[in-house]
C-alpha cells in the first residue's frame, strides 16, 4: 500500500459549498441514549473545515477532500464524556451494518479526518471493486501506518458514532471469565480489532458477515486448518467482501482459535 501523503489548507472565512443534501445527519450516542444529532450544515458552521489530499487506498489514486478533524468532531459530540473512564472505545456505524470498534486514544491521534465532500467529484465516485459511494461521511487517515489493517477505521457511509465501554456494549463478545494475560484474551483483542467490524458473536457486533458463534460456533463445523485459511486467505476460496488478513501470524491465529473455543463453551 502506498504511503499516504497529505497537506492541509485551513478554510478561514470561506463559504463552504454543501454538496450533500440538507437532511444529511450524524447521530451521536452513549449506551442507551442518543445525545446529539447534527446536520452537515451545523457541523460545517461549528467545526474547523480543512482540505486534505491523500493517496486513498480504496480508490487507489490521489484524492482531495473537505473534512473535519476526527478529534474535533469527537470532542464536539461527546464533550466531557470523551475523557471519562466509563468509556473506552468508539463505535462507528455504517449504513450497511458495518461496525468499527476502536480505542479512544487511537482516534485522538493526529491524522484522522471525517470527509464530507470530494472536491473533484461533488456527486462522489464509486469505489471500483465495491461499487459503492462512501458518502455522506467517510473516515480517512493521513499518517504513516494508519491503515485499516493496522486498526485504524476507514468507515464509509458513516451514520452513527457511539461512545462505549466494550464489555458493557458487547457483553456476549467479551470473554468475562478469561484471564487478561491468557491466549483467550489475546485472541479476543484480535477479534475486537479486526473481526467485530463485520462479524457478530452471539448476535452482537457487525452484520456484514455471519455470526461466528450462534446458533453454532464456527469451531463445531470447520476444521482448525480451514478456519485459519479462511481468515488469512478468504480470496483464494470465494468472492467475498472479506479482506485477506495475511498480516496475522501463526500465534495470532492460535489465539483466535483459543477465543473461538472458549466462546463456544461459554455461550448462552
Amino acid at each position: 500500500m502506498k504511503r499516504i501523503l497529505f497537506f492541509l489548507i485551513l478554510l478561514s472565512g470561506v463559504a463552504i459549498a454543501q454538496s450533500a443534501p440538507g437532511n444529511t445527519y450524524l447521530q451521536f450516542e452513549v449506551p442507551g441514549k442518543m445525545i446529539k444529532t447534527s446536520s452537515l450544515s451545523e457541523l460545517t458552521d461549528t467545526l474547523r473545515v480543512v482540505r486534505i489530499q491523500l493517496d486513498d487506498p480504496y480508490y487507489k489514486k490521489h484524492k482531495e477532500y473537505k473534512a473535519f478533524m476526527l478529534a474535533d468532531l469527537l470532542q464536539f459530540a461527546f464533550g466531557e464524556n470523551l475523557s471519562s473512564g466509563d468509556y473506552s472505545e468508539v463505535v462507528f456505524k455504517a449504513a450497511d451494518g458495518y461496525e468499527s470498534v476502536t480505542g479512544k486514544s487511537r482516534l485522538l491521534e493526529d491524522g484522522g479526518y471525517v470527509v464530507f465532500e470530494d472536491t473533484q467529484f461533488p456527486d462522489w465516485e464509486t469505489i471500483d471493486d465495491k461499487k459503492v459511494k462512501p458518502a455522506p461521511f467517510y473516515i480517512v487517515w493521513t499518517g504513516n501506518g494508519q491503515y485499516d489493517e493496522n486498526g485504524y477505521p476507514w468507515t464509509w457511509q458513516l451514520s452513527t458514532v457511539e461512545l462505549v465501554s466494550f464489555s458493557d456494549r458487547y457483553p456476549e463478545v467479551y470473554p468475562a471469565g478469561a484471564d487478561k494475560n491468557s491466549p483467550i484474551f489475546a485472541g479476543f483483542n484480535i477479534f475486537k480489532e479486526n473481526c467485530v467490524k463485520c462479524h457478530s458473536m452471539n448476535k452482537e457486533g457487525g452484520r456484514v458477515g455471519p455470526d461466528l458463534n450462534a446458533p453454532r460456533s464456527i469451531v463445531s463445523y470447520r476444521s482448525e486448518f480451514m478456519i485459519k485459511e479462511m481468515i488469512v486467505h478468504p480470496s483464494r476460496y470465494r468472492y467475498t467482501k472479506m479482506p485477506d488478513f495475511d498480516e496475522l501470524n501463526r500465534f495470532d491465529l492460535d489465539n483466535l482459535l483459543e477465543y473461538f473455543n472458549y466462546m463456544n463453551k461459554e455461550k448462552n
